[in-house]
């Protein structure tokens, strides 16, 4: 692996019109549950990687400002070949990241947005893997299996049994789901999402089970249709992603 670094952020309509103040999205609601924290904002004397790319994710520590979320590709030295950090950089000055150990070699990336009742949440991704993390107290916490071990997903093609992370905002709120392309016999794809449960705490996160917890979002889609591809990542709606690489 090359050690250059190859950085680049998403760019979607609802970005610029965040940046311009125009709008409010659910994704970047001001309020959510288990999110409180202290007026002044959260701040230390952490520093955003060098060469880190940014995006806007609204305020999520409630001092009326925006805080950005990055994500940077670290170079290693002759005998490392260097590694990534998912962030957030807050207007009030402070910076929460942690270490990416995902370890696929293409692109990495991670959305985040607040959910209907449990949160902010960010999802990374090296479009094999997706780790999940929930924001409280001005701390990133990787929720747990109810079972144990850390919340991280297998996405892409072979996955199973779930091949995505998405999310549903069709009631107002966004939702936290597991999506699923379930191939037709005909060769098209049914997608199935299930709902992903964050605790309050965000110390753990389950899948739901039983009737309702699963649904057909969208019935007979050829392959080549964007929604089969955007089953099989890391997508939320229009949650704008920030990504890097190291080449």
């Amino acid at each position: 692996m090359n050690r250059g670094v190859r950085a680049a952020a998403g760019t979607f309509g609802a970005t610029a019109l965040l940046a311009a103040g125009l709008v409010s999205p659910a994704w970047a609601a001001p309020r959510a549950a288990g999110t409180e924290q202290a007026s002044k904002g959260c701040t230390n004397s952490g520093t955003v990687p060098k060469g880190a790319r940014t995006v806007s994710i609204g305020d999520v520590d409630h001092d009326g400002k925006a805080d950005t979320a990055f994500y940077a590709a670290v170079p290693g030295t002759t005998d490392a070949q260097g590694h990534y950090d998912y962030g957030i950089h807050t207007a009030a000055g402070g910076v929460i990241k942690v270490r990416d150990r995902m370890t696929g070699d293409r692109v990495h990336s991670g959305w985040f947005s607040a959910t209907d009742g449990m949160g902010f949440v960010a999802v990374i991704d090296d479009t094999e893997t997706a780790t999940l993390y929930a924001f409280r107290g001005c701390k990133l916490i990787q929720p747990h299996h109810v079972g144990g071990g850390p919340y991280v997903m297998k996405i892409g093609r072979t996955a199973k049994p779930g091949t995505g992370v998405a999310c549903n905002d069709e009631n107002g709120g966004v939702l936290l789901e597991r999506a699923t392309a379930r191939k037709r016999s005909n060769g098209n794809y049914d997608i199935l999402r299930t709902i992903i449960d964050v605790s309050a705490d965000g110390k753990t996160a389950r899948q739901q089970s039983g009737p309702g917890s699963t649904e057909v979002r969208w019935s007979n889609l050829k392959p080549s249709d964007i929604r089969v591809q955007q089953a099989r990542g890391s997508y939320c709606n229009d949650v704008p992603k920030v990504d890097a690489r190291i080449d």
